[in-house]
């Protein structure tokens, strides 16, 4: 991860409502999740897809380049298209790596998508027993 999940204090302010993983350029994106394919276009100078999922949750991913449109169903693992240009984001060799923005809503609520695929719960240190 190149940087993490920082949502603003109020929805208006600035924040990074998602997170960038690290990944070379022309890297395969596929689906974490099953479902429908509701935006696939250029944002400013980025190409989005986002993707809504059967327990209301909305998957955005940028830049990823893709052929699949509005209304396309998807698998959880399929292929979604490849990391583009340009990236918010250098974090490697000039060229080489780059990062993906993955976010995740629920409604207008902006979640952290590691929620999602780590295990964000504290530890707990437990006793030696004899």
């Amino acid at each position: 991860m190149v940087r993490a999940f920082d949502p603003p204090a109020k929805p208006w302010l600035s924040g990074h409502r998602g997170v960038d993983l690290l990944a070379p350029f022309g890297a395969t994106i596929r689906a974490p999740a099953a479902g429908v394919i509701t935006f696939a276009g250029t944002v400013v100078d980025r190409p989005v897809l986002t993707i809504a999922t059967p327990d209301g949750l909305r998957l955005s991913f940028e830049p990823v380049t893709s052929t699949l449109a509005a209304g396309a169903t998807v698998t959880k693992g399929q292929e979604l298209g490849s990391l583009a240009t340009p990236t918010h984001c250098d974090a490697g060799p000039p060229g080489q790596e780059s990062c993906l923005h993955w976010g995740v809503r629920r409604g207008e609520d902006y979640l952290n998508p590691l929620q999602f695929v780590l295990d964000l719960r504290p530890s707990v240190l437990l006793p030696l027993s004899g």
